[in-house]
């Protein structure tokens, strides 16, 4: 595969060659007039955010979403005190973004805007082995998140502690317009020496083919949160 970068995205990268496109947009499109600057925490090398992907843009700033798709959830049976939780990464072309220690979590509900109970990851574990590639959070069974089933989706919380009727951080207000996409660019994210500016779509009712997106896993929450975009199923 020929190695690249979207025209949004700079860096500095060895060799720089072409481009790609996956089309999912229908007729013609009218982004947000005023677009934004990618988030620094996601200007990442090898790095891919692709057209339809759900984002929160505020205050010019373009947040992806990221959920991890859980697994299994085995609760603490005493004298365990914690709760595992075994989820899939969530993964952007090249690069990789699970949960850290000390981040809060919780489930993602039948909307964005639905509370629910927030954990503290406790640990966080790559797992080896049948399970290579998946990863096991700790979190205490004392507050743990509301309960999960394979399928479901946990996400960043806004809570600053653990507890109940907390809100998901970064709840998505449009869709990524275009692809940004870092292939080797590297550089400094806080010195935006390596950075990506992008476009959000809000309103477009000649339609998104969602299934071919990253908002294919939460289309129902994303048809609630922006109305304005119909999603065409294929």
């Amino acid at each position: 595969m020929p190695a690249f970068s979207s025209f949004n995205a700079f860096g500095s990268e060895n060799l720089n060659v072409g481009q790609s496109h996956k089309p999912v947009w229908l007729g013609v499109v009218s982004p947000v007039p005023v677009g934004g600057t990618l988030a620094k925490a996601y200007a990442k090398t090898g790095a891919l955010y692709e057209a339809g992907t759900p984002v929160n843009l505020t205050g010019k700033i373009i947040t992806p979403f990221v959920a991890w798709e859980v697994v299994s959830f085995t609760a603490a049976v005493s004298p365990a005190t914690e709760d595992s939780i075994v989820i899939k990464p969530a993964v952007f072309g090249g690069a990789e973004i699970v949960p850290a220690a000390d981040d809060l979590i919780q489930k993602v509900g039948a909307t964005f805007a639905a509370t629910g109970k927030a954990a503290v990851v406790a640990s966080i574990t790559a797992l080896t082995g049948a399970d290579a590639g998946k990863y096991e959070i700790k979190v205490l069974h004392s507050a743990t998140v509301d309960n999960l089933t394979e399928g479901d989706y946990i996400a960043i919380s806004s809570a600053t502690a653990a507890g109940s009727s907390k809100s998901l951080a970064n709840q998505p207000n449009g869709y990524l317009y275009n692809d940004i996409y870092f292939g080797k660019l590297e550089g400094d994210a806080n010195a935006y020496t390596i950075a990506a500016i992008g476009a959000v779509v809000v309103n477009h009712p000649e339609g998104l083919l969602v299934d071919l997106t990253p908002a294919a896993a939460v289309k129902a929450q994303m048809a609630a949160a922006v109305p304005g975009v119909y999603q065409v199923l294929v």
